[in-house]
C-alpha cells in the first residue's frame, strides 16, 4: 500500500511530495523515516521570478482585478520615468547645471522656497480633502498622476525664463508634485485593502513596491538612452507630450478595470437607479463598466427622464433648515433617521440631508436611497405639486423600510460592502434630538466607592 503526502502553497500548488511504503509491505514499514521518499517539486525559473513580485497565493488571495490593474499600472509607471528624467534634466538646467554665471546661492534658494510652500500644500490638502480621497479613489488615483504630468510640463518651462518667473514655476510644479503625492499615496491604500483577501495588505504592499522598482529600473535605463540622444528642445516636447498621453492612458485603464466592493455616491447612485428603472440590483462589474472615473459624480442625481437633475449632500441641520436662496421652493422631510431639505427651480433642484445621532452605514445608505428615490419621482411630483406630496405620509414613491432591507440583502448577495460609509466625504455630522447634554455614564459599587473615598480625602 503506497500513501502519499503533499505540501503545498498558498496557492494549492505542490511543493513538495513524500511517498510511504514499498519496502516491506507491512503498515509498520510506512511509519519509518527510512521508506519515507521525498520528491521536490521543482518550479520554473521564469515562474519563480513571476512568483517573486506576486502576492503569495496568488491568484487566490487577491481580488479578480488586480492582475489587469497592476499590468497597467506598471506600464504607467514605465512612462513616467522616462518623462521624469527629461522633466529633472531641465530642472537641472534652470537650476544653473553647467553655466558657471549661476549662483549656487540663488539656485538653493530656490530650492528651499519650492520645497517650503509644497510641504505647506501638502498639510492643507490632505486636511481639506483627506477623508474625501477613500470613497472616489479611482478618481483621485488618476488626478495625481494627471498633477504629476502638469509639474514635469512646468519643469520643462523652467530653463528658458529669469529668476522671478523661474521662481513662481517652481514653486507652482512642486506644489502640483505634492498634491499628487497625498493622493496617489492615500487612494493606492484604499486600492491595496481592496486587492488584499487574505489579511496580506502588508505583503501585497512590499510586493508593489517591488514591482515599481524593477519597472523603475528599466524606465531609468530607456530613459538614460533618452535623455543622451534627445537634445533638441522641439523633439524633447514631441516627446513629453506622447509619453504623457501614454502615461494617462494607462492610468486611465488601471482605475477603469478596478471593480470596487463599496458603495460611495456615484456607484450608489447607479445601484439605486437602476433598480427603480428595472428593479434589477447591479453587480460590480455591471456598476464599473457605468462608473465615471474622469467625473467624481459626489451627488450628481437625476429624475427618471432626466429632464430634473440635481445634487445631493450631506450637512448639518443648520444646512437642512437654515439655507433659502432666492427663487428656490423649499421642502422639508423627516424621518426616524434623517432630515431632508429638498429646494427646486426650473429644471434643478438641490438637496440636503442631516442625519441623527446613531445613524450609522446602514442608514446612511437608506437616506441617500430615498433621495435617489425623490429625484427619481420628480417627473411625476411637478404635475401635481411637491407640497402635495410632502403632506401625505408616501411623498414621491416613497420606499417602506421592509422593502430597502430587502434590496440591501440583495446588495449583499451581489458582493457589495454596505458596513464602510463612503457616502460622507467629510467628517460625519450627527443631529441630537432633545438634550444637549450626554447623561452620565452609570457607575458600578466599585467605582462609586473610589469617587467618594477621592473626594473624601480631597476635603481633608
Amino acid at each position: 500500500m503506497t500513501k502519499s503526502i503533499y505540501d503545498i502553497d498558498p496557492a494549492g500548488n505542490v511543493i513538495c511530495t513524500y511517498t510511504a511504503g514499498g519496502g516491506h509491505g507491512s503498515p509498520e514499514s510506512e511509519k519509518e523515516p527510512s521508506n519515507l521518499r521525498v520528491e521536490i517539486t521543482k518550479v520554473p525559473l521564469a515562474k519563480a521570478i513571476f512568483y517573486a513580485f506576486l502576492p503569495a497565493g496568488f491568484p487566490h488571495s487577491v481580488t479578480d482585478d488586480y492582475l489587469s490593474y497592476q499590468t497597467y499600472d506598471s506600464l504607467q509607471a514605465f512612462a513616467s520615468s522616462i518623462t521624469s528624467l527629461l522633466a529633472n534634466r531641465a530642472v537641472l538646467e534652470g537650476l544653473g547645471v553647467g553655466d558657471a554665471s549661476s549662483s549656487p546661492t540663488g539656485a538653493l534658494i530656490l530650492k528651499i522656497t519650492g520645497d517650503t510652500i509644497s510641504r505647506v500644500a501638502t498639510i492643507l490638502f490632505a486636511h481639506r480633502m483627506g477623508q474625501a480621497i477613500e470613497p472616489e479613489c479611482k478618481f483621485y488615483r488618476f488626478l495625481a498622476d494627471l498633477f504629476n504630468d502638469c509639474a514635469q510640463f512646468l519643469d520643462l518651462l523652467t530653463p528658458a525664463l529669469p529668476y522671478l518667473p523661474k521662481l513662481s514655476v517652481i514653486v507652482c510644479a512642486g506644489v502640483l508634485r505634492s498634491l499628487c503625492g497625498v493622493a496617489a499615496n492615500a487612494s493606492k491604500a484604499s486600492l491595496s485593502a481592496h486587492f488584499a483577501l487574505t489579511g496580506n495588505l502588508a505583503e501585497l504592499n512590499a510586493k508593489e513596491a517591488s514591482q515599481e522598482t524593477i519597472v523603475s529600473l528599466f524606465g531609468m535605463l530607456v530613459g538614460s538612452l533618452v535623455v543622451r540622444m534627445v537634445e533638441d528642445k522641439a523633439v524633447v516636447w514631441m516627446l513629453m507630450v506622447l509619453l504623457v498621453g501614454v502615461h494617462l492612458l494607462m492610468n486611465y485603464s488601471a482605475v477603469r478595470c478596478v471593480r470596487m466592493r463599496t458603495l460611495n455616491r456615484q456607484r450608489a447612485t447607479i445601484v439605486f437607479s437602476e433598480w427603480l428603472r428595472s428593479g434589477t440590483v447591479l453587480g460590480l462589474d455591471q456598476a464599473a463598466r457605468r462608473e465615471s472615473i474622469l467625473r467624481k459624480g459626489r451627488g450628481n442625481i437625476a429624475s427618471k427622464s432626466g429632464e430634473y437633475t440635481g445634487f445631493c449632500d450631506f450637512g448639518t441641520y443648520g444646512d437642512v433648515m437654515g439655507w433659502n436662496p432666492r427663487g428656490y421652493q423649499r421642502y422639508d422631510f423627516e424621518t426616524a433617521t434623517y432630515f431632508l431639505g429638498i429646494w427646486h427651480r426650473g429644471g434643478g433642484f438641490y438637496m440636503r440631508i442631516a442625519l441623527k445621532e446613531g445613524v450609522g452605514s446602514e442608514g446612511a445608505l437608506g437616506a441617500w436611497f430615498d433621495a435617489v428615490n425623490h429625484a427619481w419621482h420628480f417627473d411625476e411630483g411637478l404635475k401635481d405639486g411637491l407640497q402635495s406630496h410632502y403632506e401625505n405620509e408616501m411623498p414621491l414613491g416613497y420606499v417602506e423600510d421592509e422593502q430597502k432591507s430587502a434590496i440591501f440583502k440583495a446588495l449583499e448577495a451581489k458582493g457589495w460592502d454596505l458596513e464602510s460609509n463612503q457616502l460622507e466625504t467629510r467628517s460625519p455630522v450627527r443631529v441630537r434630538v432633545g438634550d444637549a447634554k450626554k447623561a452620565p455614564p452609570l457607575l458600578s459599587e466599585k467605582e462609586t466607592a473610589h469617587l467618594l473615598a477621592h473626594q473624601e480625602t480631597k476635603h481633608d
